[in-house]
C-alpha cells in the first residue's frame, strides 16, 4: 500500500477545480449532483483507485492521453473521449507523461424514474469498461457551461443548471442507444451468461440491494434456482459473491477516509457496526480500523 506521502504526490494535479458534495449532494430539479470539476494532470499524476458510491460519473477528456481503470480493466482515453462510470465501480485514472491528460468530470444520480430506467438498461448492456466510451461534443460543451455557471452563479443559475444536467443525461442515454449492441460472449452458454448478469447486477447495485431475493424479480426466476445455478457454474454461492464484493468496496471506502465506519456499514446495508466489523475481520484478518491510512 502506498504511504500517505506517495498518495498525495501521485494524486496531485497541476490544475484542479472541484465542487465536492459527496456527503451532502446538491439537488437540481430531479437530479442529485455529488461532484463536478476539472483536472489538468501532471506528467506523473495518478488518481488512485477508489470506490464509487451510489452515483454515476462522467469523465470528459478534453486534451492529452491517459487511461481509466475500472474494475480491473484499463481503457485508454484521449481528448474528446467520454467515459461513464457506474455505481459500485472501483475506479482510477492515470496520465501519459508525454501528453498529460486534461478532463472535466461530474458525478450525479437522477431521481426521475424514466432516466433511472434508461441508465439501468445501459448498465445491463454495457457491463465491461471498454463498452462505455462515447464521443459527443454536445456533452463536453454542456459540462463546460455547467462548470462556468457554478463558478460564477447568477440569478437563474439553479434553473440553468437543472436544464444543463438533464440535457447531459439525455445526450448520454441517446448516445448509448445509438451504439451497436456489445457482441455477445459466443463461447459462453446461457447458464454462464445468466450468472454473469447476476454478478453484474450485484456489482452495480452494491449500495441498494436490501436482499439477494430481489434477484428473483430482476431475472424472473425462482431464487432457489438462481442460487443453485450460480453455485454449480461458479463453485461459489451467491451470498459469498455478494459478501466478498461488499467487503471489497468497504475496504476501499475505509482507505479513502471520507466516511466513518458506521456510515460505511449503513451504506452497505449491514445490520450493525458489530456485524460489519466481524465480517470484515473474517475476510481480511484485521479489524476495519487497521485499514485506515496512517497520517
Amino acid at each position: 500500500m502506498d504511504s500517505p506521502e506517495q498518495n498525495k504526490r501521485r494524486q496531485t494535479a497541476r490544475y484542479h477545480i472541484s465542487h465536492d458534495h459527496v456527503k451532502d449532494p446538491v439537488r437540481f430539479g430531479e437530479l442529485l449532483l455529488f461532484q463536478i470539476g476539472r483536472t489538468h494532470c501532471k506528467e506523473d499524476t495518478v488518481i488512485g483507485k477508489h470506490a464509487h458510491l451510489n452515483l454515476f460519473e462522467l469523465t470528459v477528456a478534453t486534451d492529452g492521453i491517459g487511461s481509466i481503470f475500472t474494475n480491473g480493466k484499463s481503457v485508454p482515453v484521449k481528448g474528446g473521449d467520454i467515459f461513464l462510470s457506474f455505481p459500485g465501480d472501483i475506479h482510477g485514472i492515470t496520465s501519459s507523461a508525454e501528453a498529460p491528460l486534461k478532463y472535466d468530470f461530474c458525478a450525479f444520480y437522477p431521481l426521475d424514474p424514466t432516466l433511472i430506467n434508461e441508465l439501468e438498461e445501459i448498465m445491463r448492456n454495457h457491463t465491461d469498461a471498454d463498452q462505455r466510451l462515447l464521443r459527443d461534443e454536445r456533452i463536453g460543451f454542456l459540462l463546460r457551461n455547467a462548470l462556468a455557471e457554478i463558478n460564477q452563479p447568477g440569478k437563474f443559475s439553479e434553473k440553468l443548471l437543472e436544464a444543463i444536467f438533464t440535457q447531459i443525461i439525455l445526450y448520454v442515454i441517446e448516445e448509448f442507444r445509438s451504439l451497436p449492441s456489445p457482441s455477445s460472449r459466443k463461447s459462453v452458454g446461457a447458464r454462464e451468461e445468466l450468472c454473469y448478469q447476476m454478478m453484474n447486477y450485484i456489482d452495480t447495485h452494491i449500495y441498494s440491494i436490501d436482499t439477494l431475493f430481489e434477484l428473483a424479480d430482476v431475472f424472473c426466476y425462482n431464487y432457489s434456482y438462481l442460487s443453485d445455478l450460480f453455485h454449480k457454474v461458479t463453485k461459489e454461492s451467491l451470498r459469498e459473491y455478494y459478501q466478498n464484493r461488499r467487503l471489497e468496496v468497504a475496504k476501499r471506502l475505509i482507505q479513502e477516509e471520507n466516511l466513518t465506519l458506521s456510515q460505511i456499514a449503513e451504506l452497505l446495508h449491514y445490520s450493525s457496526i458489530y456485524t460489519f466489523s466481524r465480517a470484515f475481520k473474517e475476510k481480511y484478518g484485521k479489524a476495519p480500523v487497521h485499514f485506515k491510512t496512517r497520517k
